[in-house]
């Protein structure tokens, strides 16, 4: 059923947390979605899935490890750091450091997963589907909330199946590790795997554990609540982004919301699975705000010089510099509609630097360099597995496009107090959509 004008206001009011009476046919179809949505819970067929896997942590020797908060980092000259999923003794340790270690006044700890993540014993888990377990779960278009949703019924799906066990014991041998399996007792059942960079090479491996006690099971929320109990000043926000891919333009505005009012002294933290991708978009992002919101409006950064061709005796050293620079043709395009759009690039080019991987940054991955770096992996692999690295590629120039458009529009619209969302920006400039949308299509590295 389609929601009316009527019912489209009083979402509007409820979310601003203006009481208001619901009639009787909205609490009748919010009965009926959410009937529906139980019917329809994807958690019921999932297995367990540890989020830590062999040599998770990549980071250089020189950058400190934090036990359990796997490939910690901090950009140079901010108060943005980036991990992978931490344990909950590395969830410690991280914000220990970050209030010991600097002059934070808070935490905004900011999941980039979309992926709905729990914790067993202090370590984290995701659900995975069991044909599918090399590939995190995608939930298009989805919100916080439904996350959310997600992660309170796999926990319950995972207890009710723990009850289950207690009372019948005589379980298949040849149904153990189907959907989420459990044994007598408190014994759950969950996998790990070896990884490697393309998803068909990782092997699982089962394994079973003793839950500790009845609170070791808890949402990825409920964690950040024991935190808090522990008195550190801590908030919490959640940007659903589908792993190696671009945010869509509404969640640019949710970033935005959520970061904006944060003051200086604010530590901001991003996290996804391993702290690569996801991380570095935020960690990106934050840098941009904390140098346009709180930095020196005059200050100027260096545009790359056209790469000479005359230079290189190699054709191929050629285009590869010249995609090093990320100076590819979908640009050139963009630049003809939009000449400011040259600042902007050179702007976050060097945030990009700074986030990425040594010697520039601190990071595991330049948002801007990994492009060409798919050419490569394509180049390289057997023919099976070039439409992966083709499509990663796409993913990765479209992503490339957007932060330079977000930035953009952060640095025109910021000294005006952000009278319009990026969203009602880029609707005034739909041909710029349709630039990326058929650079995308016909995207070869150039």
């Amino acid at each position: 059923m389609a929601a009316t004008s009527t019912d489209a206001i009083m979402l509007e009011l409820e979310k601003e947390g203006i009481p208001w009476i619901k009639s009787e046919i909205y609490e009748k179809r919010k009965a009926r979605e959410q009937k529906e949505r139980e019917k329809n819970n994807p958690m019921k067929l999932c297995v367990l899935k540890f989020d830590h896997f062999e040599n998770i942590h990549r980071l250089p020797k020189e950058i400190p490890i934090l036990e359990g908060a796997p490939n910690f980092r901090q950009v140079p000259g901010y108060l943005v750091f980036g991990t992978g999923q931490p344990t909950k003794e590395g969830f410690k340790v991280a914000l220990q450091h970050i209030f010991d270690d600097t002059n934070a006044k808070k935490v905004l700890w900011t999941s980039m997963r979309q992926e709905p993540v729990v914790y067993m014993n202090g370590q984290s888990f995701t659900p995975r589907l069991l044909e599918r377990m090399n590939e995190n779960m995608e939930f298009p278009d989805a919100t916080p909330e439904y996350i959310e949703w997600l992660q309170d019924v796999f926990v319950n799906v995972i207890q009710l199946q723990i009850e289950t066990s207690k009372t019948d014991r005589k379980v298949p041998k040849q149904d153990m590790g189907k959907h989420v399996s459990f044994q007598t007792d408190k014994m759950v059942s969950f996998f790990r795997d070896t990884y490697a960079e393309h998803p068909e090479d990782r092997e699982n491996i089962e394994y079973r554990v003793n839950l500790e006690s009845n609170d070791a099971l808890v949402t990825l929320s409920g964690m950040y609540e024991q935190l808090r109990e522990h008195g550190f000043n801590l908030e919490y926000a959640r940007l659903p982004i589908v792993d190696e891919k671009a945010p869509r333009e509404a969640d640019f505005d949710t970033i935005l919301n959520t970061l904006k009012a944060e003051p200086v002294d604010t530590a901001c933290v991003f996290n996804c699975q391993m702290g690569k991708g996801r991380t570095t978009t935020g960690m990106v992002l934050a840098c941009l705000f904390k140098d346009v919101l709180f930095g020196d409006a005059t200050k100027t950064y260096p545009k790359d010089e056209v790469v000479d061709p005359k230079k290189f005796e190699d054709k191929d050293d050629y285009t590869n510099e010249v995609a090093r620079r990320g100076q590819f043709m979908v640009l050139e395009k963009i630049y003809k509609y939009i000449p400011e759009v040259k600042d902007a690039k050179a702007h976050l080019d060097h945030i990009i630097d700074l986030c990425g991987v040594p010697p520039q940054g601190t990071g595991l991955q330049n948002l801007r360099e990994c492009i060409i770096w798919t050419k490569q992996k394509y180049v390289f692999e057997p023919k099976i597995k070039k439409a992966f690295w083709k499509q990663m590629s796409v993913n990765f120039i479209e992503r490339y496009c957007y932060l330079i458009m977000f930035t953009t529009y952060v640095k025109s619209e910021a000294p005006r107090g952000f009278p319009w969302t990026f969203v009602q920006w880029m609707d005034q400039r739909a041909e710029i959509r349709e630039i990326i949308n058929q650079g995308k299509k016909n995207f070869d590295w150039t």
